[in-house]
């Protein structure tokens, strides 16, 4: 599904709503399936924001693991989960917006 997403938290420090309302959000296509990650030794539920524009499944976000739904109402939807940055897992909310 094509979706705009706002990460709540940068290297796990949240950011301020009025930071986060004035960046651009993240467009793209959003796929949310399991996967078998050896690291967590069992299945995790992951979600990928990939380029849905020229057609190359370019990552725009690091991939969330771990997902669960906190809520979805409409076209709004928000996801829980971690994300890797350089070797170093960190919390991370999304805000969705189905587009």
């Amino acid at each position: 599904m094509r979706v705009e997403i706002r990460p709540i938290y940068y290297s796990g420090k949240p950011l301020p709503k009025a930071q986060r309302l004035k960046e651009p959000a993240h467009r793209g296509k959003l796929s949310i399936v399991e996967n078998r990650i050896h690291a967590h030794g069992r299945v995790v539920t992951c979600a990928k924001l990939t380029s849905a524009t020229d057609g190359i499944a370019t990552t725009l976000l690091p991939e969330l693991t771990d997902v669960h739904i906190l809520w979805l109402d409409g076209d709004q939807i928000r996801l829980r989960g971690n994300e890797q940055i350089d070797g170093v897992e960190f919390a991370q909310t999304w805000d969705i917006r189905v587009i």
